[in-house]
């Protein structure tokens, strides 16, 4: 198993991305006694774990979900979270 950590909302996104692309399931893979979120592809042997800090200071939900919308099937969207508009 590969498990790449990465340090930016960005690298996380550039990660998960292609492997979403390609249709695979994913899974979590949370590590939540250090502290880190994280996600698996079944069939791609790889995890990408990233720190509850570090996904927040570098954009959290609002900033991840722009991020990841070109990479997700159609029909396959998650919902988004919309930013303060005000």
């Amino acid at each position: 198993m590969k498990r790449i950590r990465v340090h930016s909302v960005e690298q996380y996104v550039q990660e998960i991305g292609p492997l979403m692309q390609k249709g695979l399931e994913m899974y979590r893979a949370d590590m939540p006694e250090e502290g880190l979120l994280g996600v698996g592809f079944t069939g791609a042997d790889t995890e990408v774990l990233i720190s509850i800090e570090e996904f927040k200071a570098t954009g959290d939900l609002v900033k991840y979900g722009e991020l990841i919308d070109p990479y997700e099937p159609e029909g396959k969207k998650t919902q988004k979270v919309k930013g303060d508009k005000k």
